[in-house]
């Protein structure tokens, strides 16, 4: 009987399939499908898996006074209403309205920043009338410039309007009428950043306004031609009022008539044109997740096939080769 064996030797098996065999073919197909599948899930439940096109994020815009206004009020005079007052902070305006800025006394703006983080939450806009008309309406339209900085830097156009027909029994000639709202984004389409492939980025049209005295026409001081020019821009900024009060104050304290807006500057959703990059990381995070379920449930498949011998390979296997 052997104890200690003095000597031994190995014996290599290599194990070669055909090239084309039947069973390679299969093996290549379960390899493809292990791909194939989850692609076309991720495409067939791309909606609700939350790949898109687009991403909605929520910012707050940084927002400046540009310094300009148009303020036109209507006063009612034997059953019909008239121009009572009008002043802006256009020159020519102010030239071609005439007697009707005699009326217009001072303006103030200031701002508020309420979670002290350098960005502009509340701002005030306060114009003065001394002995106004009683007033049935009037239209004011302040100038902003706002801007996003989430991915890129996009400014698109701010003026705030807003039309208002005071009730009889709030007419004032001397007091506060106050509007409280807030700024809203009104968005079209899609906004699209510059990223690695494509140097695009969406543009926007401002507001023009002609103030050459010679060729300037009235008209274009028109609420409604101004925001004809802010519409026709991908996405604009607008003012959405939510409250609206009417304070009466004795005319020996306080003579004249003040028009405030506070404007309360909050977060607002914005849609963002996803890049290819963004869309392929996407793609490839949900693709992971099925590649492994596919990839495992395939090799199973292949295995239970070639253990059952239902499928079979022929093999070269070399038993007298020694090392």
């Amino acid at each position: 009987m052997r104890f200690i064996p003095l000597h031994t030797t190995n014996t290599a098996i290599v194990y070669k399939n055909s090239l084309c065999s039947f069973a390679s073919l299969i093996v290549l197909a379960f390899i493809a499908l292990s791909v194939m599948i989850p692609v076309l899930l991720v495409s067939l439940l791309s909606p609700y898996s939350g790949i898109s096109e687009s991403r909605v994020l929520y910012e707050q815009p940084n927002v400046e006074f540009s310094y300009q206004y148009i303020f036109v009020g209507t006063a009612e005079e034997d059953g019909e209403q008239e121009l009572a007052v009008a002043c802006s902070s256009f020159s020519d305006f102010n030239a071609q309205m005439g007697g009707y800025t005699n009326s217009c006394s001072a303006t103030r703006y200031w701002t508020e920043d309420v979670d002290y983080d350098t960005v502009t939450d509340r701002a005030h806009f306060q114009l003065e009338l001394q002995d106004p008309a009683r007033l049935v309406s009037f239209n004011l339209l302040v100038f902003f410039e706002a801007q996003l900085q989430h991915k890129c830097d996009l400014s698109p156009p701010s003026v705030l309007a807003h039309q208002l027909q005071i009730p009889l029994a709030a007419r004032l000639n001397n007091g506060h009428i106050q509007l409280k709202g807030e700024l809203q984004l009104k968005q079209y389409v899609e906004f699209t950043c510059p990223f690695p492939g494509r140097n695009i980025k969406t543009q926007f049209r401002q507001v023009h306004i002609d103030t050459n005295a010679s060729t300037a026409d009235i008209g274009q001081y028109k609420m409604e031609s101004l925001l004809a020019q802010v519409k026709a821009n991908p996405a604009y900024f607008q003012l959405s009022v939510q409250e609206t009060y009417y304070r009466p104050t004795p005319p020996r304290l306080e003579p004249g008539l003040v028009v405030e807006l506070e404007l309360d500057v909050l977060q607002v959703p914005a849609r963002y044109h996803l890049s290819i990059w963004e869309r392929l990381g996407q793609f490839w995070l949900y693709f992971a997740s099925f590649f492994g379920i596919s990839f495992y449930i395939m090799n199973k498949l292949k295995d239970f096939l070639f253990g059952r011998h239902i499928l079979r390979s022929w093999e070269i296997i070399p038993w007298k080769k020694l090392y």
